[in-house]
């Protein structure tokens, strides 16, 4: 099989309606489309609604800091919820994350 390789630099940033000053690259759709991997970019003071994973997630922290469950995460930090987590990640100055998760996430706060 050969590897699939993606240029992150050729795909376009995307913008959440109901989360402004964040945005997202997809980079893979996981088999069956349930899950993905992307690049998640934050704004200085951006947060992201809450919400469940039902099958959890995991992301990595490339540049930045993200505030996540009353923690503060640097550029090298490599964070995983289990699955049935609930969380509300913000970024106070910006920060970029690698996410994998392996279903899409249930708003809560709707």
């Amino acid at each position: 099989m050969k590897p699939e390789i993606v240029d992150s630099s050729s795909r376009d940033w995307r913008e959440f309606e109901d989360a402004p000053g964040v945005r997202y690259k997809v980079l893979r759709h996981h088999e069956g489309r349930r899950g993905l991997t992307l690049l998640l970019q934050f704004d200085a003071g951006a947060s992201y609604p809450a919400h469940r994973h039902p099958q959890g997630e995991e992301y990595f922290v490339l540049e930045g800091t993200v505030e996540d469950g009353g923690r503060t995460y640097g550029a090298q930090t490599y964070v995983f919820h289990a699955p049935g987590s609930v969380h509300r990640p913000s970024s106070p100055g910006g920060c970029t994350l690698l996410v994998t998760l392996p279903a899409h996430i249930e708003r809560t706060d709707v």
